[in-house]
């Protein structure tokens, strides 16, 4: 019997403002979608490229939101972000002077350098800034499974009442691959696992042959799958789900006992950004802008030494990412035995391990521990599978009625509807009640009427998003996050406020519209209600 392994990451990433007069207010987001390239994006396809080199075989699901998509086909980003690892390399160029004296600061120093410019020739030579393609390019060799999700992402149970709200949302994303990639995926992300009944439907409607769920929608459902999480299962209109691994995140990155915290690993909260002198890190920072990381960090997570912690070494954590990568897998491969056990007949038992690109950003050691994560399973009994190849079966699975359940908080996504954020729901919500309304009344509308809907469609949009709400939750940048969402509210009533008046300011559209400069082909109409 196969046992078989799926790996999934999900880019995660919201839409960023980066013109001109944009870009030194919002230097922190910016920061954090740079991070995100330089710690996963490249790191993962230069990975796949090296593996491809050996002659090794990897599969690995990615998913990558159409903003995102956005943002790395944009000009301006791939300008801004070679100019990011430049300064990052000035302030470097300081610390090995401020540091000279410390050989063991200089070394790590010099390696992050060397790192920041290994990262700009692996974007501007190796892939020619174009990251969509090179991703494109692993879809097709078959290292990449690309799954599609929504245009922004919306915590679906939120909507359970609005169908035509989560269906334009769902349109939107398949309209976006298929702008981006030319095809439609076979696999639909559920945001954060955010599963309402009747979302099948709408998933379904649109192409997608699958879907992945948190373990509780299967564990939890009136009839438990009699394989549990071990085997796809079907909703009743058959499309296929597959549960998430339950104990992935909390063996890798759980607060307490999760593999990030090894003593040797890099302390991430430990960053000279957030440590020296504001003249001293010019020019990545300026004097008005908040204070975020540079990625030099001298320290590890050992503070045995009398509170203090010890000097990173990236030999010693690069070792503990091997015993880290063999542990991980070592247990999928006991649970999969088990499972492979009790399963009697089956063809196949299978796990699907997910993780957040958040997540791993903020782990230095993630990319190396996620290679030999991969290493380690091509020379175990395991197998690797695109979750799309385990379908052949897919009319003759076992039906459920999945249940209510989250991939954040407790599962069941209430840090989404808190006592710090809740606020935004009556917002939105309204602008949606009055997006499906204009949709109908201006059926036909063109030119400056069609412009207007179409910025408040996306406005509403960026607005739903529930990684603003997650951000003020965790208090994580949340003035920008309270901005962003407020400024999406004001510009989609200015909207609608318009229409209503028959009056525009052509300048002001103008001006929105250059700076929200994603999803150009939107049309307002995927929200008016299906006949």
């Amino acid at each position: 019997m196969n046992k078989n392994i799926a790996f999934i990451i999900k880019a995660n990433q919201d839409f960023v403002r980066h013109t001109e007069s944009d870009v030194k207010k919002n230097k922190p987001i910016l920061n954090s979608l740079f991070e995100s390239i330089s710690n996963v994006y490249l790191p993962l396809l230069d990975m796949l490229d090296n593996f491809e080199k050996e002659g090794l075989f990897v599969k690995i699901g990615l998913v990558l939101p159409p903003v995102l998509c956005s943002l790395l086909s944009d000009d301006a980003i791939q300008t801004l972000y070679s100019l990011w690892l430049d300064e990052r390399n000035e302030v470097g160029k300081n610390e090995l002077s401020r540091n000279e004296k410390d050989a063991n600061l200089v070394k790590t120093i010099e390696s992050q350098i060397e790192r920041n410019i290994y990262l700009k020739k692996l974007f501007e030579e190796t892939y020619k800034k174009d990251l969509i393609k090179a991703f494109a390019d692993g879809a097709k060799k078959g290292y990449i499974e690309l799954l599609g999700t929504c245009g922004t992402d919306i915590f679906f149970p939120h909507y359970t009442d609005m169908k035509e709200i989560i269906s334009a949302q769902v349109e939107s994303g398949l309209h976006s691959y298929r702008q981006i990639f030319g095809f439609i995926p076979e696999g639909f992300w559920l945001p954060d696992f955010g599963y309402t009944p009747g979302a099948e439907k709408l998933i379904k409607a649109y192409g997608y042959s699958y879907t992945i769920v948190d373990a509780r929608s299967l564990l939890l459902a009136q009839k438990m799958p009699s394989k549990g999480i071990f085997y796809p299962v079907r909703t009743e209109n058959s499309l296929a789900l597959f549960a998430n691994d339950p104990d992935c995140y909390d063996d890798v990155f759980g607060e307490e006992t999760g593999f990030v915290n090894a003593p040797v690993y890099r302390n991430e909260k430990r960053d000279i950004g957030f440590e020296l002198e504001l003249d001293d890190l010019q020019p990545l920072m300026d004097k008005n802008t908040a204070r975020f990381a540079t990625g030099f960090k001298y320290w590890n997570k050992d503070f045995s030494k009398d509170g203090n912690e010890g000097a990173y070494s990236q030999d010693e954590a690069f070792a503990q990412a091997e015993k880290d990568a063999a542990s991980f897998v070592e247990k999928r491969l006991e649970l999969l035995t088990k499972a492979s056990e009790a399963a009697g007949d089956s063809d196949f038992v299978n796990l699907v391990c997910t993780f957040n690109s958040d997540d791993l950003k903020a782990w230095n050691e993630s990319y190396k521990w996620l290679e030999l994560v991969l290493r380690k399973v091509l020379q175990s009994d395991l197998t690797l599978v695109f979750c799309k190849n385990l379908l052949e079966k897919q009319y003759e699975l076992e039906k459920i009625s999945p249940y209510f359940s989250a991939g954040n908080g407790t599962g069941y996504g209430e840090n989404l509807l808190s006592n710090r954020n809740s606020w935004m729901m009556r917002y939105v919500r309204k602008a949606c009640e009055r997006i499906v309304d204009l949709s109908d009344r201006f059926p036909n509308d063109t030119g400056l009427k069609t412009r207007l809907l179409n910025l408040g469609a996306k406005e509403l949009m960026l607005a739903q998003s529930l990684n603003l709400a997650k951000m003020i939750e965790n208090e994580d940048y949340a003035d920008y996050a309270i901005t962003r969402f407020k400024d999406s509210i004001e510009a989609f009533t200015i909207v609608f406020d318009s229409l209503g008046s028959n009056t525009v300011s052509t300048e002001w559209l103008t001006t929105i519209e250059m700076k929200d400069s994603f999803f150009p082909w939107m049309n307002y109409r995927i929200f008016s209600k299906k006949k």
